[in-house]
């Protein structure tokens, strides 16, 4: 996945891969709000992470596991354990590497948010 700077808090996101085919392709080049972020389902302040926006189930994020630093993905949330601050995301393409593999996620492998496409490949 590409990144470009556009200021502190958002940068574009290239799409490399097809997992979330057929929302975003590759060559899509998505907006993503960098930051730190809490679980919107919580009522528990344990649950706020750092700072900054809420997710929910069904956000497009951009998570980075704990076992791959460096390696980001594009995938979207589809369950929210708030008690245990853990995400189970899942790429839109069924034939999509996710938590299907590599289980549930803490909350603090979110690194990003996307917020639209802003440019779609050719």
């Amino acid at each position: 996945m590409g990144r470009n700077a556009m200021g502190r808090r958002y940068a574009t996101v290239l799409v490399e891969g097809r997992s979330m085919v057929p929302t975003y392709s590759p060559g899509d080049w998505l907006m993503a709000r960098w930051g730190s972020y809490r679980l919107s389902t919580s009522t528990n302040l344990s649950a706020w992470i750092l700072r900054s926006s809420t997710v929910k189930v069904g956000d497009v994020v951009v998570v980075e596991r704990p076992e791959q630093p460096g390696a980001k993905y594009v995938k979207r949330i589809s369950e929210i354990k708030s008690d245990s601050n853990q995400i189970f995301v899942l790429s839109d393409n069924p034939e999509g590497t996710d938590s299907r593999q590599w289980g549930w996620l803490p909350a603090i492998s979110i690194v990003a948010k996307i917020t639209g496409r802003v440019k779609r490949a050719r």
